[in-house]
Order: structure tokens, then C-alpha cells, then sequence
């Protein structure tokens, strides 16, 4: 998952280096030495900002569709 060609030079910021992972240990550890622990959490507002309309509109299509159907769920004791 290096990305394109001359993508770890983004990452160590030297223009030369080449940043390449040989499994997820190695990649987490130089994740975090290279762009700080903060890094590992770079994708979590925007993953919450696409999930929370996904759910609410799988939720609502559910709803409908047990209405359409006429399907009654009824949790017995």
C-alpha cells in the first residue's frame, strides 16, 4: 500500500527515501514514528460523516419495507 511511485517521499519529507511496508506490524510502526500516533486516527471523522447517513437510510429503507410487507416482529416474553 505504498500508493504512487514516490509516495513514502511525502511521507519522510526527504525526497529521496522510499517508504515501503512488509506487514502490518511494520507498517503501524513506521506510521507511527514517521507521521506520529495521531496518524493512525487520520480517517475517523470522515468514515463517521459517511457511516451515520448509511445507517440511517438502511435503517429507514428497513422500516418502509416491513411496513410494505405488513410484517409484524413481536419479541415474546
Amino acid at each position: 500500500m505504498v500508493g504512487w511511485n514516490g509516495a513514502g517521499s511525502v511521507v519522510t519529507g526527504d525526497g529521496r527515501a522510499s517508504l515501503e511496508y512488509t506487514g502490518m506490524i511494520d507498517a503501524f510502526k513506521k506510521t507511527v514514528r514517521h507521521e506520529g500516533f495521531g496518524a493512525l486516527y487520520k480517517g475517523l471523522v470522515p468514515n463517521s460523516v459517511k457511516v451515520v447517513p448509511s445507517i440511517a437510510i438502511a435503517f429507514v429503507t428497513y422500516e418502509v419495507v416491513k411496513d410494505i410487507l405488513g410484517v409484524e416482529i413481536r419479541i415474546s416474553d
